[in-house]
């Protein structure tokens, strides 16, 4: 479902287009204005459709459709009899639209969660019989049953007590298992339907073999189902989990292409005079260019995030796929690792734009200025150096903009033609066509994208701009009058970086153009790298052919031993795409292993004994167990109604199972997206109600099989559209999607079968007009009964797992920075090891670093999607500071970025990483940190107590300050005057430096606004006295303690 977004970009001839012609501005200009596309053009644009999009909606479509049409045959209708209908509800509930890794995964899932189903069932049936046996006599009535060969008998309250409560043990396991392990929300809800059906019949069997019959059928009814689904997902427009990592690449490329132009649009609104003031039309209320080059940008990075976040989940199961293909799994994961590399900087220059409005408000460029002559002259004249005061600063950067202007585009450039042909070399996209001898620009010398020798020409470019570093530099320091000549104890080079308080925005503009030129510098070489890599593979010959790709044992065993993990699961198997913003995420050991203050670690068996039996109640005091006990009560508080005498008839007369089943499809986990669940199903019960009419009675009015299928296949073909496009609607879409089977297959099933036939089991047949609002109501009830116990007897709100997974982050965060500090000193030191060898302590901590990365991204993911939820939750007492939130995560993401650039940066002092001639500096600066002994452990420790105090909802420590800023340039010149001086800056190290310490600097002023924030959400325990004067009046009281923990 989740793929349908990056395909929008596939092979797109448009978007490569474009791409390309970045390169080649005098060549858009003189060509002719394209032509208006036509209106099918134009609305499949604006509709946003692609081809796998469209080639996902017909297969979706299928399953159902099948299904019926097969019920059409006699043997299939004698066979399964009333249970027909079970087969589409299977076939659309397996999804098989998901690409092929993922679908056999969860499929494996689904049959051992059927079979295990079918045990229980039998078990069920069984206490069901022997509890009759031992109450009552075997009656000789007997009405046909749900299927052939089981008929049902009178009612038993011994039988129906015994089913009662294995369905609600039944519910309450398989739920709380479902809360904790993502990948097995729909095995589960599968599940959950067959312990439904099964044991609301299971009291009406008087024997075993007449319990063994029906749950055979069922099983067989699920069964068909899966494999309809299965047949459906391999041969009707197949798809494997590699297509989609290849279509997310591609679309990788194209969104880092975009990032690139964006990037340029905003460093040229920089340029301009009106830089961060309203402009002044429409009388000083038009909002400043920068901010829409400024969001646009920031917008470009975070569709790529997505996408790498998207890309990376994927990855792990294309790499376990057998398939017939050109890339093997080791290069599947070269191929994303060259493309985050790309990504990292790109990460840093997004950061320029935060760095831009953090200048503009020191600096108060964003105040509206109104310079009025008939004031007081004092004033005026104040204004006036004020007002010249940001002129002059503004024109500064305008001219630190435009001396970057030139360099930036021609690179930008060069690394779109270097994407290009990396699209190219993969069969991404189709290379232009070779242009004949005669065309001028042919016989330029330079190899253009899709040739050969194409990376060294890239690599020289790059070269190039890497040797321009120098002469930007030097135009810089011209302007402002600083000599580039050997330093000395207190020359001019030094100057700019010594005297703060004259030359402070000097040196602020030098690390600024350093950190950009360094960040830019970083992109080309992971764009060379990419080029060349891809290069390397085409001259190998592995594009030119394709071979059988098998996952090894290693990849196959840790598959089969990681399948159940908490952390394992993918968020695109949950039906209600409101869930996944609830999945669990492995923090590791220290998070989740607490040492008990009641109770010593055991010594010996018996107290090991006593630590298992503690388990038992931790677990019932789990939020799993919690879940699985809301799930099994509302389906108990329906049906109770089938175990019950006066009320059994009545239950299965109006088919009040389907209103147990959406119970199970319709349990949330928290409230908000209960609310909005609730208010989706409903609504897409309402519409799959209204179009069973439509498509009824356009068929004729009395259910022509062929003519109700076509539009049957139509209707879900368009529904599918709002499934792909707009995620959020999955489960008003699945819904609407059921409710149609469940009314048209009944119909179709009374057509093929009879009346009579239908109303054996005991159920009474409505016509389709009264059947259509039937189903509603029992779909809105079981809707509604799900809805109250996701609230009831107390909700678990979207705003306290918002709080908990905060902490989460918080914890993640300080563990991240503990990570990028020890990285720092070992690159600095040197005691990193070999990078070759996997157990190496650079490489462990290099893959420690990444894994908290990536659970660090995905939750920030699921605190987004949880502060959305918050806004559909009922509110009572004060408002939910969704702000404070917003702005602690925004915080918190801030930091992240910034100390994944300085772990970025910092490589450049790897020994292995810099070539011995450029060393030196790396080398003398090495040596003069590790004889500051730089320590930063109270950062981390500052984190953490932040994330205790949120986690637990307790105030934070009184007299807490943020760790002041390490004053590292004063101290390190203090040592070594020429170790900072300006004649350095060309040298890689010093601009590594330079990117550090500006990324140090907004790590420290993001950390005293998080812990403000933070402050002043939980609050702060105050342990003062204050000594009140009776003879001063304003003192009402003595607050001795005013720290509280804050509401969620």
């Amino acid at each position: 479902m989740a793929t349908s977004s990056p395909s929008r970009t596939e092979s797109d001839p448009k978007i490569n287009g474009e791409a390309s012609s970045a390169s080649s501005p005098k060549k858009e200009q003189d060509s002719s204005p394209a032509a208006t596309p036509s209106l099918p053009k134009r609305t499949w644009k604006k509709l946003g459709l692609s081809g796998h999009m469209l080639m996902t909606m017909l297969k979706g479509a299928c399953p159902p459709v099948i299904a019926l049409a097969l019920y059409q045959s006699e043997p299939f209708a004698t066979h399964f009899s009333t249970l027909g209908y079970l087969v589409g509800i299977m076939s659309v509930l397996s999804l098989p639209i998901l690409p092929r890794s993922k679908f056999f995964q969860t499929m494996v899932f689904n049959v051992l969660g059927v079979c295990i189903g079918a045990a229980i069932a039998l078990l069920t049936v069984y206490c069901s019989v022997q509890a009759r046996t031992h109450t009552t006599p075997v009656s000789t009535k007997a009405s046909d049953g749900p299927a052939p060969g089981a008929p049902t008998y009178t009612y038993n309250s011994s039988a129906s007590a015994v089913c009662a409560i294995w369905l609600f043990a039944s519910i309450f396991v398989s739920n709380s298992l479902r809360f904790s392990r993502p990948q097995l929300q729909l095995p589960v809800i599968i599940y959950s339907i067959f312990a439904n059906v099964s044991s609301t019949y299971a009291p009406q069997f008087a024997t075993m073999a007449q319990g063994i019959a029906f749950v055979e059928r069922l099983l067989e009814a699920f069964l068909a189902g899966f494999a309809i689904a299965s047949g459906v997902n391999l041969f009707v427009f197949p798809q494997s989990s590699r297509d989609v990592v290849f279509q997310e690449a591609s679309g990788y490329i194209v969104a880092i292409q975009g990032v690139l132009k964006a990037q340029n649009g905003y460093l040229r609104s920089l340029e301009k005079k009106e830089m961060f003031r309203p402009s002044p039309k429409d009388d000083n209320k038009a909002v400043p260019e920068e901010v829409f080059a400024a969001k646009s940008f920031e917008n470009a990075i975070a569709g790529l995030l997505a996408l790498h976040g998207k890309m990376q989940g994927d990855l792990t199961s294309a790499k376990r796929e057998v398939a017939y293909s050109h890339l093997c799994p080791k290069e599947l994961d070269e191929l994303f690792q060259k493309l985050r590399e790309i990504l990292l900087p790109l990460i840093g220059m997004g950061s320029v734009v935060d760095i831009f409005n953090r200048i503009a408000q020191d600096r108060d460029w964003k105040a509206e200025e109104s310079l009025d002559i008939g004031e007081k002259s004092d004033q005026t004249a104040k204004k006036l150096a004020d007002h010249e005061r940001k002129e002059n600063e503004r024109s500064q950067w305008n001219e630190v903009m435009k001396t970057l202007q030139e360099p930036f585009e021609v690179m930008s450039a060069a690394m779109i033609e270097g994407l290009n042909h990396t699209s190219y070399a993969l069969r991404f996209s189709k290379a232009p066509k070779a242009k004949s001898p005669d065309d001028l620009e042919a016989n330029e010398g330079e190899a253009r994208p899709g040739d050969d020798n194409y990376g060294k020409t890239l690599a020289k470019k790059v070269k190039l701009f890497y040797e321009q570093r120098e002469v930007t530099l030097q135009t810089w320091c011209n302007q402002r009058g600083i000599k580039m000549s050997h330093v000395t104890g207190g020359t001019d080079g030094e100057a700019i970086l010594d005297d703060p308080a004259g030359n402070h925005t000097n040196q602020r503009q030098l690390y600024l153009i350093l950190y950009m030129d360094f960040l830019l510098w970083s992109t080309g070489k992971a764009v060379v790298d990419l080029v060349q890599y891809v290069d390397t593979k085409v001259a190998a010959g592995v594009m030119r052919r394709r071979k059988l790709v098998l996952p090894g044992k290693k990849r196959l065993r840790k598959w089969i031993m990681t399948s159940l993990n908490a952390h394992e699961g993918s968020n695109d198997l949950a039906p209600d795409n409101a869930e996944v913003g609830v999945a669990n995420i492995s923090l590791g050991a220290s998070f989740q292993k607490q040492k008990n203050p009641e109770h010593l670690p055991p010594t010996n068996a018996w107290q090991q004994f006593g630590d298992t039996i503690h388990s038992i109640p931790r677990f019932m005091a789990s939020p799993e167990a919690g879940f699985g006990f809301r799930v099994a009560c509302g389906t108990l508080s329906i049906g109770i109604v089938a175990f019950l005498e006066v009320s059994q008839k009545f239950f299965t007369e109006q088919r009040l199972v389907w209103a147990m089943i959406m119970v199970a499809i319709g349990m949330t986990m928290t409230a908000g997206s209960g609310v909005f669940g609730f208010i989706g199903k409903v609504v897409g019960t309402f519409i799959a109600a209204c179009t069973s009419l439509i498509m009824w009675y356009v068929a004729g009015g009395t259910g022509v099989p062929a003519g109700v299928l076509v539009l049957l296949y139509f209707f879900i073909f368009v529904e599918l559209y709002f499934m792909l496009a707009y995620p959020k609607y999955t489960i008003t879409v699945l819904l609407s999607i059921l409710t149609q089977i469940l009314i048209l297959g009944y119909e179709l099933q009374v057509k093929k079968i009879g009346i009579a036939a239908a109303e054996a089991t005991g159920q009474v047949y409505y016509p389709l007009y009264l059947l259509a609002p039937y189903r509603l109501a029992t779909v809105a009830g079981g809707c509604a009964v799900a809805f109250f116990w996701t609230f009831f007897p107390y909700p678990i709100t979207a705003r306290s797992t918002l709080r908990r997974q905060l902490g989460e982050s918080l914890y993640l965060l300080a563990n991240y920075y503990s990570c990028v500090h020890t990285t720092i000193r070992m690159r600095v030191e040197g005691t990193g090891g070999d990078r070759e060898d996997k157990m190496s302590p650079c490489r462990r901590l290099e893959k420690a670093r990444d894994q908290i990365l990536a659970k660090e991204l995905a939750l920030f993911a699921q605190l987004r999607l949880n502060s959305a939820s918050t806004t559909f939750e009922p509110k009572f007492g004060g408002k939910f500071p969704k702000g404070q939130y917003d702005t602690i995560i925004k915080e918190t993401q801030n930091i992240l970025n910034y100390m994944t650039l300085i772990a970025y940066a910092t490589r450049t002092y790897d020994k292995d990483v810099q070539p011995l001639g450029e060393r030196k500096w790396a080398n003398d600066f090495g040596r003069v940190l590790r004889s500051i002994h730089v320590t930063t452990e109270e950062v981390t420790s500052l984190i953490s107590l932040l994330s205790a105090s949120v986690t637990n909802s307790s105030p934070l420590p009184p007299y807490l300050k943020a760790p002041s800023s390490y004053q590292l340039s004063l101290k390190m010149r203090e040592i070594d005057p020429d170790i900072l001086s300006i004649n350095h800056i060309t040298e890689p190290g010093y601009a590594a430096f330079a990117v550090t310490q500006v990324a140090s600097t907004l790590i420290n002023d993001d950390l005293d606004k998080l812990l403000t924030n933070i402050k002043d959400l939980v609050g702060e325990t105050d342990f003062n006295f204050h000594i009140i004067s009776s003879l001063d009046s304003s003192e009402q009281s003595l607050p001795l303690d005013q720290g509280k923990s804050k509401p969620d």
